[in-house]
């Protein structure tokens, strides 16, 4: 396994990597690493074209080690859910035939930041959680994606 430390407007993100495949991406204090094989550096430069706006969907390669099967559903419909849109945990719920909690609760076990985009899930009342805080510094974060997306929407990526 090798990590890449990329520097975002949301932090420095580490992306964990598995020969052809990324495993995680998370927050990280770590310093910014150059990416040197050629997966990590086409990791690394969708990374920053979503960031810049130039790209609405990561098409990366990636793993669930660990995953339960419940969670991999969860995870699989909020992949589907479009750039700059967001659908309530209820929404998601019903679809899989299941509670709202238990889809939260597969949100805040979701290491691969960005690639499953959990941000684009939240609250009948509001933004909800992100990451396991419900008033913090990462709902800020949640925050921030979901503008970047309303901003971006149009990009044609």
């Amino acid at each position: 396994m090798s990590i890449l430390v990329t520097q975002t407007p949301i932090g420095n993100l580490a992306v964990e990597i598995e020969g052809e495949f990324v495993t995680a991406v998370y927050s990280t204090p770590a310093p910014v690493s150059k990416a040197k094989e050629p997966f990590a550096r086409e990791v690394q430069a969708q990374l920053q074209a979503w960031f810049s706006g130039n790209l609405m969907r990561l098409e990366i390669p990636y793993l669930y080690p660990d995953a339960t099967d419940f969670q991999i559903r969860v995870w699989e419909q909020i992949s589907k859910i479009e750039f700059g849109a967001t659908r309530t945990y209820g929404d998601l719920a019903r679809k899989i035939r299941s509670g709202p909690r238990a889809v939260g609760n597969a949100c805040r076990r979701n290491r691969l930041l960005l690639i499953v985009p959990c941000h684009r899930v939240v609250a009948v009342t509001g933004l909800g959680g992100f990451m396991g805080d419900i008033d913090g510094s990462l709902v800020r974060r949640k925050e921030w994606l979901l503008e970047h997306e309303r901003k971006h929407r149009s990009c044609t990526g």
